[in-house]
């Protein structure tokens, strides 16, 4: 997910039963970098973050566990992406 969607992830439907289910690797996304260790999934699942140096093994570990991504930031939109796709 990107980080942008972190901050409001407590408010999904049953987010705790995601975050059990299945590791998260949440994506950096400009202006929500610094903001994304406040959310209320980063703490409340603090204990479960893995390394992101660990990232490439996170589709196998055992639920919860989540990482944060740093990377190239781009302000494109998946939707946008998705759109343009079609055309």
């Amino acid at each position: 997910m990107g980080a942008d969607n972190l901050a409001d992830f407590h408010r999904w439907q049953r987010w705790r039963e995601i975050a059990l289910t299945m590791p998260i690797a949440v994506i950096d996304r400009p202006g929500s970098t610094l903001s994304f260790m406040s959310s209320v999934m980063a703490k409340t699942f603090d204990h479960a973050r893995v390394p992101e140096r660990l990232a490439g093994t996170l589709a196998r570990m055992r639920p919860p566990a989540w990482t944060f991504i740093h990377g190239p930031r781009s302000l494109l939109s998946s939707t946008a992406i998705r759109a343009a796709r079609k055309g």
